[in-house]
């Protein structure tokens, strides 16, 4: 039996999988329950051995009770209306807004949140959706209103302004290349 066991002193694969199908067949276990308890495998294997003979089976953690009266407690109709009236109370709506803008303004969900809209945004239904919204006739006449109006403001020229007197060799150039291409 010693030549069965691994250096971290488990049992080797074998002869958990030998112990499964005694346990299956009601035969007596090889090694310990104690001990082969300790690897995951057998442990899965034995819980539904035990549900196939026993019906379901006892919980095995006082946490898996907890979590299950919880689940069933709060599925009861007064204490959603309960928790429904207490979500709409008003200092609870500012206190869960301030919670959820401190939590979006952290680096880590902001770098989260910018990968998955890229992946969103790469998906090929995604982007026909968006070409076909862009292309409609009043999101077009929509967009150049915006634009009329955004570069008719006073801080907009301005800047204009100075990119024109910092590159003006470029905007030449530019223009030049154009008129060629013509």
């Amino acid at each position: 039996m010693e030549e069965n066991r691994t250096s971290e002193n488990k049992y080797c694969q074998a002869e958990v999988r030998k112990n499964i199908v005694l346990a299956e067949i009601g035969q007596p276990l090889t090694i310990p329950l104690a001990r082969l308890n300790q690897d995951c495998d057998f442990k899965k294997k034995w819980d539904k051995i035990q549900k196939k003979w026993h019906g379901q089976y006892e919980l095995d953690s006082e946490k898996e009770k907890v979590a299950k009266y919880n689940k069933e407690y709060n599925q009861r109709p007064e204490v959603k209306l309960k928790s429904k009236e207490y979500y709409q109370r008003p200092e609870i709506i500012l206190k869960r807004r301030e919670y959820h803008k401190k939590y979006y303004q952290r680096p880590e969900i902001i770098l989260k949140q910018k990968e998955y809209r890229q992946k969103y945004n790469q998906r090929p239904e995604v982007k026909l959706k968006s070409k076909e919204y862009h292309q409609r006739p009043e999101i077009i006449l929509k967009r150049r209103e915006y634009h009329k109006k955004y570069y008719q403001r006073p801080e907009i020229i301005l800047k204009q302004k100075e990119y024109c007197q910092k590159n003006k060799e470029k905007i030449l150039a530019r223009k030049k290349a154009k008129r060629e291409a013509k």
